[in-house]
């Protein structure tokens, strides 16, 4: 989950700045559960590299530990070849959504 506080403190306590942040992480990677499922599933090691890198770098700027760590994990395993655990990528994808939920719930 992202800790709010301090997103909102690295944004200078600006809600709209942190309102811009939170929309573009939807537009962008929004649907990335769904896209991190399909590429392990067909095992695309390059393209499970590619987006849980991109993941693990928007989850640093949003305050988001736990879900930056579980992109590592993925990001590491396909980077080295191997195809991540099953657990790793159900982890992952259960995180983005509890994420995109609570970004949904906040924009209301």
């Amino acid at each position: 989950m992202i800790k709010m506080d301090e997103l909102k403190a690295i944004c200078g306590d600006d809600d709209s700045t942190v309102e811009m942040l939170l929309s573009i992480y939807l537009e962008e990677y929004g649907q990335s559960d769904c896209i991190i499922q399909q590429r392990y599933e067909t095992e695309d090691l390059d393209g499970l590299f590619k987006i849980s890198h991109e993941l693990k770098g928007m989850f640093s700027n949003l305050c988001a530990q736990e879900a930056m760590s579980l992109a590592q994990i993925v990001e590491s395993s396909s980077q080295a070849g191997t195809t991540p655990d099953q657990a790793a990528v159900t982890n992952l994808c259960g995180e983005i959504q509890r994420i995109n939920q609570q970004i949904k719930t906040m924009l209301q």
